[in-house]
């Protein structure tokens, strides 16, 4: 190994001279961490969502005042706020005014539907740049007309049995409201581990995964260069045995990865305030994650035939699998084929790692991804090192 380090670090001091690998490595990602935090970092922050809402209503009746009743228990509970409003127009008003992020209307003539049998409308009208806190207020609307069904169908079917007419007399004397019952909820105190990163987290390792796979093709791309400049086979000849050389590619790659991730977690931590969790579990995913970019990268690098093609094929597959392991935005495991696809990637293990370590979840949470990319860097390479054996090696 005396000979492979030699040539390592021969390497990364060259490499650090044209400063290639500083760019790619460390000020490419924190320059796009930063603007990517900037502008979407919040989109990924749980409790990110402003529920602010108005209230309209326009029948001023009991029920009708029932889901205003409702609104206002959940705002004492702290779980919302919410405004009155005269009119629709006026909390349009305030929607511009970002003071709310959506309003329900509860239309004229509400009770009137509701006790003849009719179709009571509630209206939702949210910002369109609100559109999670619309869908809230909107599924609030459902639930309560859900509760207004209950309240027909257990009216009509009261007056069914007792063979009488639908009339006010025989709403009374239902024990409770069906509508207000079928809305309950109940608040309780609990401990909830969100395996989620938030936005400044988020941005920051996920662009320190995808430019870990360009950062690692200056070593891996090494050994085609030595091979078009002619030098490949001096190092061959070479008393210092055929394996080191190659070693000594792979183990400037995996350096390269090391040095700029580790530059990456603790500047993120300080100019970004990312959290990215134990000490250790982060040690165990980047070097993890390191010996899979290289792993990968050295495939791509045996497999072609020029330095130039197996940098352009090397960044298109660093694109497809950044891309495709959520590195930009959040995939969803909503166990569609997409979802699924995700883990064929490290960028996505990786990022799943440090989601089971937020919270203060302790480094043992990150052994399944750790795992996970380590089967991936034995199998990629291994087949790096079958496919570069069949070619630069006797």
């Amino acid at each position: 190994m005396g000979a492979a380090t030699k040539i390592a670090g021969k390497d990364l001091k060259l490499r650090v001279r044209d400063r290639s690998a500083i760019i790619i490595g460390i000020v490419a990602p924190l320059a796009l961490a930063f603007i990517f935090d900037l502008v979407f970092g919040t989109a990924f922050t749980p409790g990110g969502v402003d529920l602010s809402y108005g209230i309209v209503d326009e029948d001023q009746t009991e029920l009708s005042g029932a889901l205003v009743e409702v609104l206002e228990d959940a705002e004492e509970e702290g779980i919302l706020s919410i405004i009155e409003f005269d009119s629709p127009e006026t909390a349009e008003m305030a929607i511009e005014e970002s003071a709310i992020s959506a309003f329900l209307v509860v239309d004229e003539g509400f009770a009137q539907a509701l006790q003849t049998g009719g179709e009571p409308v509630i209206e939702v009208v949210g910002d369109i740049d609100e559109p999670t806190a619309t869908q809230i207020a909107a599924s609030i609307a459902d639930q309560f007309a859900t509760g207004i069904e209950a309240a027909q169908l257990g009216v009509a079917t009261t007056a069914a049995l007792e063979g009488g007419p639908v009339n006010p007399e025989l709403i009374g004397s239902l024990q409770g409201d069906p509508a207000t019952s079928a809305f309950s909820y109940r608040l309780v105190e609990g401990s909830v581990a969100t395996r989620q990163l938030d936005g400044a987290t988020y941005v920051a390792a996920g662009m320190a995964v995808f430019f870990l796979f360009f950062t690692v093709q200056f070593g891996v791309l090494g050994l085609l260069e030595e091979e078009r400049d002619g030098t490949l086979a001096r190092l061959m000849a070479a008393p210092i045995g055929q394996f080191a050389v190659v070693a000594g590619k792979a183990l400037l790659a995996f350096a390269l990865g090391l040095i700029s991730m580790s530059v990456l977690v603790v500047g993120t931590q300080l100019l970004m305030g990312a959290e990215w969790g134990a000490p250790l579990g982060v040690a165990l995913l980047v070097i993890a994650g390191v010996l899979s970019a290289v792993g990968v990268m050295g495939v791509v690098a045996a497999g072609a035939k020029t330095a130039e093609g197996a940098g352009n094929l090397g960044s298109i597959i660093a694109v497809i699998l950044g891309m495709l392991g959520g590195v930009f935005f959040p995939i969803g495991g909503t166990g569609d084929l997409l979802s699924r696809l995700t883990y064929i990637t490290p960028h996505a293990w990786f990022l799943r790692g440090l989601g089971d370590l937020a919270n203060g979840a302790p480094w043992t949470a990150a052994l399944p991804s750790v795992g996970a990319m380590l089967v991936f860097a034995l199998i990629t390479g291994g087949a790096a090192w079958a496919l570069l054996r069949r070619r630069i090696l006797t």
